[in-house]
């Protein structure tokens, strides 16, 4: 039983206080509800002590004392509020706000700005010290941020934010006195750096130094804030459900936050990416409010509804080889049962798959293999990357996918010195990769089976039975031969030994599959790498020690639903396609549309790579415009995402729109209500039938 803290008394305000030891005055202030006011301060960044707006008086001594830093003791008085107090405050305001440009009238944080919030409180409407006429730089090198130097107060949230919670290390502070900045890495652009745009010190800066290009403006002093609504939420968009906070005024989106809270709960720790904070911004084109059909002469025109689908329902009906359905799985779950039903029950498709389906086969029969002799084994949870004493990192091009990998790997092994590995085309992890094992694109079979076959001869532990005719068959690979044909020299070599050794030694290690290993046509190096992974023994919750990156937001859903079928043989002649906000310029997928004879697709936008293509469009909402249901990475949780935006007038649900084509066939479904649809994807995924 763990001891409770040991209480402290002291009064503030005149108020008498009880609180645990190690509080700062302002955590203690605050836990009862007594303002003191701050701006370098952020409950989930470490102390800092800069700014020394929240001095206070402590046992009546003349000299103030930084609350947010200062520790509470036994007996201690404070006051939070005097006439001294007050104008020292009002002094270093006023000198912040000499030092740079703050003309709150002309920049894009104003009305929501913690600066220019102070100066109100404080009643500061003019300076009465000298003001500097440096001018300083504006990075506008990302898309998405800006960086105005000028607007800067050097709190250095962004740096603790850059450090705590993105575990990226790329900003800090060059220069001295006047010359003082923020910096990117050795003093770069914002573009030339290695920042990944997550955002982290855009939410936490309190001044407009750092603000969102996409919504820049969207506040104004003395305009009244109550028509927001801030929804809690997560993002679909990568399947790790970062936890996030939609804030939305009149039916428009005006920023997506992550959840940073005091206690870092959370392998994110609030932290969010490019993927889940800014793109929903984006307009990825013209948006569709009306079914449109292509006449003969190449030119889009708009139809109402009825014509659409009777269009779709003669096109469709008639039984001829080559039909076929694509589906996003960016899609709701329910989205993705719906559109698999019409498609194979319905129209009695040859050819059902999503736009990942090669990967999706590819998952499906390693998970199936591995099935054979060990069952009921999921895959591991992302978070568990953040507590792995080694994590190997096997064919992964890159985190774009999931950029936030990367950075709690990088915090793993910043704070808890763990040991990383890269085995692929290129060393995401780097220069925080411990060693990293070069391999040639489509060689990476040839790698792991030789790394798999090296960790079991190093295995010490005993192995249940089951092992045994992997044993029997991994005693058969001649190492040397597969580095040979792989064609790694020398130094990639001792890499892959040193690489082996580390594996052998860890006692919590953590395996990460990714593209260059889910794209491979066969399973066999994916269920090496799920064998690779059990060598250390299984999770207490029945789990691999492995993670399968995906490539879609619900690529997992589309999994579990089986929404893909075998691969494609002769022609598309006529199909059905169901897309997020998916750009297929330069898709490989293109070329199989060339002199299609029929293709409807529904979609939020206009699709230009499918407009020569395309005979018909209808229009769906996107996914913060309707209620769906996603699951996790691992397949592990389903979370329902609410809508947060109205749809578009006269533009229908998704699943309404399937359904309503669906009746227009011979297979009538039990379900018809959002509820019955729902309950139906939950059975399905829970019965684990895709394994």
């Amino acid at each position: 039983m763990e001891n409770s803290p040991k209480q402290v008394n002291l009064t503030i305000d005149g108020l008498q206080l009880s609180v645990p030891e190690g509080m700062t005055i302002l955590e203690a202030a605050r836990q009862n509800s007594i303002r003191i006011p701050t701006l370098c301060h952020h409950p989930a960044l470490s102390a800092w002590g800069g700014c020394r707006l929240c001095v206070v008086e402590v046992d009546g001594s003349p000299k103030l004392v930084a609350s947010c830093v200062m520790p509470v003791r036994d007996g201690m008085t404070v006051v939070t509020s005097n006439s001294n107090i007050i104008t020292a405050r009002r002094t270093i305001l006023e000198f912040l706000f000499s030092e740079r440009n703050h003309y709150c009238m002309f920049c894009s944080q104003s009305g929501d700005c913690e600066l220019q919030a102070l100066a109100y409180e404080l009643q500061m409407d003019h300076l009465t010290v000298p003001q500097s006429y440096e001018q300083y730089p504006v990075d506008i090198t990302s898309e998405y941020m800006a960086v105005d130097h000028n607007r800067c107060v050097l709190c250095g949230r962004c740096v603790r934010a850059c450090h705590e919670i993105a575990g990226a290390y790329v900003l800090n502070y060059q220069g001295r006195g006047i010359k003082n900045q923020i910096a990117f890495d050795l003093n770069m652009s914002r573009g030339e750096s290695s920042c990944m745009g997550c955002g982290a010190c855009l939410q936490v800066c309190p001044t407009g130094a750092i603000f969102n290009r996409y919504r820049s403006h969207r506040s104004v002093k003395g305009h009244q804030k109550d028509n927001r609504a801030v929804i809690d939420a997560f993002c679909p968009n990568c399947g790790l459900m970062c936890e996030t906070r939609t804030i939305v005024e009149d039916n428009q989106l005006l920023m997506i936050e992550g959840c940073i809270r005091p206690e870092k709960a959370g392998a994110e720790r609030g932290q969010l990416c490019v993927k889940g904070r800014f793109e929903p911004l984006k307009t990825p084109g013209k948006r569709l409010l009306n079914p449109m059909i292509r006449e003969a002469d190449g030119t889009w025109k708009a139809i109402n509804w009825k014509a659409a689908m009777d269009f779709i329902e003669r096109s469709m009906s008639k039984r001829q080889d080559g039909t076929f359905g694509l589906v996003s799985s960016r899609c709701a779950n329910e989205q993705l049962m719906i559109f698999r039903d019409l498609m194979l029950k319905g129209w009695a498709a040859d050819y059902l798959d999503t736009l990942d389906g090669r990967s999706l086969r590819t998952m499906a029969g390693a998970l199936g293999e591995l099935g054979k002799t060990f069952l009921g084994l999921k895959e591991a949870s992302w978070e568990r990357i953040s507590d792995a004493d080694h994590i190997l990192v096997a064919g992964v091009a890159s985190f774009e996918t999931q950029p936030l990998i990367g950075a709690v790997i990088r915090r793993a092994v910043i704070e808890k010195r763990s040991n990383a590995v890269v085995i692929g085309t290129v060393d995401p992890v780097s220069p925080w990769s411990s060693d990293y094992v070069q391999v040639a694109e489509g060689n990476e079979p040839l790698v792991m089976k030789a790394f798999l076959s090296e960790a079991l001869k190093s295995h010490s532990g005993q192995l249940s039975p089951g092992w045994e005719p992997i044993l029997s068959e991994m005693k058969k690979v001649n190492v040397q031969n597969c580095l040979d044909q792989a064609g790694l020299d020398n130094f990639a070599r001792e890499s892959f030994m040193t690489a082996v050794n580390a594996f052998a030694k860890s006692r919590n290690p953590i395996v990460i599959a990714g593209k260059g290993i889910t794209d491979l046509t066969e399973a066999d190096t994916l269920c090496n790498l799920m064998l690779l992974s059990l060598v250390k023994g299984i999770l207490p919750e029945n789990a691999m020690r492995l993670v399968i990156l995906k490539l879609n937001g619900n690529s997992s859903g589309a999994l579990k639903l089986r929404v893909f079928s075998g691969t494609p043989e002769g022609k598309y002649r006529r199909g059905l396609m169901l897309l997020d906000d998916e750009n297929l310029a330069g898709s490989p997928l293109l070329e199989r549309f060339d002199g299609v004879d029929f293709l409807a697709v529904i979609t939020p936008y206009f699709p230009e790579a499918l407009k020569d293509n395309a005979h018909i469009l209808i229009p769906r909402p996107t996914c913060l415009e309707e209620e769906g249901t996603y699951t996790s990475l691992d397949g592990k949780e389903i979370r329902t995402l609410h809508a947060a935006l109205g749809r578009p007038k006269g533009v229908s649900e998704s699943w309404q729109t399937l359904l309503a084509l669906m009746q227009r066939t011979e297979f009538h479904p039990s379900y018809a209500r959002w509820k019955d649809i729902s309950a139906r994807v939950t059975g399905e995924m829970q019965s684990g039938l895709y394994v």
